[in-house]
């Protein structure tokens, strides 16, 4: 493994599980190592949580100033993101609960929470589930009604990329709307572990920020983070895949 790499690694071990970030690793790097595992990890979607790591570090083995401020910059836009994420993620829970259709965090902020520092979990879009809070419509009806609001909000809701979910802007933040977990027109196992998926979302509200939202029980993502993470074994599998799975092992175990 290469000086950087290495580097890196070390830098996330620290933020995922709070203590010291080794040292013997960063004594002797240089300006190029500490560019280059900068770049490593924005390029793996782990730059806020290596960022931790940095600050765990002695102030004498940090990177260069150019380059500690440029990280420092970075992070802080995700920062402000992510409480945008957040907003918008509440907006959401509320408006469809008015409609009796519950609401359940899939990845993105739903599993930030179990981050040490939620904010520094990196993610693109927000992915619900949304079914039937009650008794008068069915958990298919209302993921359509969860749709058919936002077109009502003269949104525009395509439904063209993948039968598994729809998709749209809200507020300038894009939201996947599951209709199933897994590709499971792509894949027999993924139809498979569908329904035990189903089986097993036992929804469980969480605090994001000052509010709360739904997300799945531990079980549930154990399977659903493992299953997706091989889905993008052919298209990219990154670190922060791996990571969360390593914030799932910390705070459940297996």
């Amino acid at each position: 493994m290469r000086k950087p790499e290495e580097m890196l690694f070390a830098l996330l071990r620290a933020s995922l599980h709070e203590k010291e970030t080794e040292t013997a690793l960063f004594v002797d790097a240089t300006e190029t190592d500490w560019n280059e595992c900068f770049l490593l990890a924005k390029k793996q979607g782990v730059m806020a949580l290596a960022w931790e790591g940095v600050l765990r570090l002695p102030n004498s083995l940090h990177p260069d100033m150019e380059l500690k401020l440029q990280w420092g910059i970075k992070v802080e836009h995700l920062e402000r993101k992510y409480q945008r994420y957040c907003k918008v993620a509440h907006e959401i829970t509320e408006l469809y609960k008015q409609h009796d259709i519950a609401t359940m965090h899939l990845k993105g902020v739903g599993i930030s929470t179990l981050y040490p520092v939620p904010s520094h979990r990196e993610g693109g879009d927000i992915d619900i589930y949304t079914y039937s809070a009650g008794k008068n419509m069915s958990n298919s009806e209302a993921n359509a009604l969860a749709d058919t609001l936002m077109m009502q909000q003269n949104l525009e809701v395509n439904f063209e990329k993948t039968p598994k979910h729809s998709s749209f802007y809200y507020k300038g933040i894009p939201v996947e709307n599951h209709k199933t977990f897994l590709n499971v027109h792509a894949y027999r196992i993924a139809k498979q572990m569908e329904e035990v998926l189903k089986e097993r979302m036992n929804p469980q509200p969480v605090a994001l920020g000052t509010e709360e939202i739904l997300i799945p029980s531990a079980e549930f993502n154990t399977l659903f983070v493992f299953f997706h993470a091989a889905q993008h074994l052919g298209s990219g599998l990154a670190l922060h895949h791996l990571c969360d799975w390593a914030v799932l092992i910390n705070r459940y175990g297996l």
